[in-house]
């Protein structure tokens, strides 16, 4: 049965650009009142703006998922601002293009307390307005990867935290069930953001591997499937169904997928003439 979401509030980290704005977009045009948090005002601010143009309630906060403090503070403003929380988007997170044995034990620990901690910060601190909405959507939502499945070189790390995300997203579907509570774990391919540019800007020169177009999609084709899965719930939202297909095949034949990331960074190593 497809829900309404229509006067549903919904919470989304990392709300200023890419997913996590599209996602707002998407949700106020269909009717949910949207609270959202990043840490460049000037882009949130922006987005609210945009959300509010829609005719639903805008709320921003501006702060870092990877302090808790933060998080608590934004969710118990927002609820004060739009009324409890219906779903939650946990969205916030970033890449860089490392290998992993070149990447610094302070970068490692960054990338997961933003991608991994910031995702539980999230998902703790919003789970008792969730649960207490009174006909409500309980719904909570985290954006892992294709990667998830798959770890390749240069994005060995980042690959790490997606699958944590993953995790964290099938325990809790399995422990919050007898409570009413849907989880979703989201896993885009390549997407058209400044994601890849802020990934290679802050990776080792040669190790930047994009995807090729035909794995790439927009924000807002992954937006219009949150929205679809708010709608009506399910385990995993897949955008593009033939990566979903390429993330089986890939566990099904490693010794594949192993020749075939062997293959990749040699060839990108060979380009940047290393």
């Amino acid at each position: 049965m497809k829900r309404d979401l229509k006067g549903k509030s919904i919470l989304i980290t990392g709300a200023s650009s890419g997913i996590g704005r599209a996602t707002a977009m998407a949700c106020a045009a269909a009717g949910m009142h949207v609270s959202m948090m990043a840490r460049r005002e000037s882009k949130l601010r922006d987005a609210a703006s945009a959300v509010s143009a829609l005719g639903t309630k805008a709320h921003y906060f501006v702060g870092n998922v990877a302090d808790p403090g933060a998080v608590r503070a934004w969710i118990e403003e927002a609820d004060r601002t739009l009324g409890r929380a219906d779903a939650v988007l946990a969205n916030a997170g970033y890449g860089a293009s490392i290998p992993v044995l070149d990447m610094a034990d302070a970068d490692v620990r960054g990338m997961f307390d933003v991608n991994v901690h910031g995702t539980l910060h999230v998902l703790r601190a919003a789970l008792p307005y969730v649960m207490t909405t009174d006909g409500g959507l309980k719904h909570l939502l985290v954006t892992s990867s294709c990667l998830s499945e798959l770890g390749p070189p240069g994005a060995g790390v980042y690959a790490a935290t997606k699958a944590a995300q993953d995790s964290i997203a099938q325990a809790l579907r399995a422990e919050l069930a007898s409570e009413g509570v849907s989880v979703s774990s989201i896993h885009p391919v390549g997407t058209k953001t400044e994601f890849f540019d802020v990934a290679g800007s802050q990776g080792t020169p040669g190790s930047r591997m994009d995807p090729p177009e035909m794995f790439m999609q927009t924000p807002d084709r992954v937006a219009r499937r949150i929205v679809a899965c708010l709608h009506k719930p399910k385990a995993e939202v897949w955008p593009m169904r033939t990566a979903r297909v390429a993330a089986g095949l890939a566990t099904v034949f490693p010794g594949v997928t192993a020749w075939g990331l062997r293959r990749g960074w040699a060839k990108q190593q060979a380009k940047a003439g290393r």
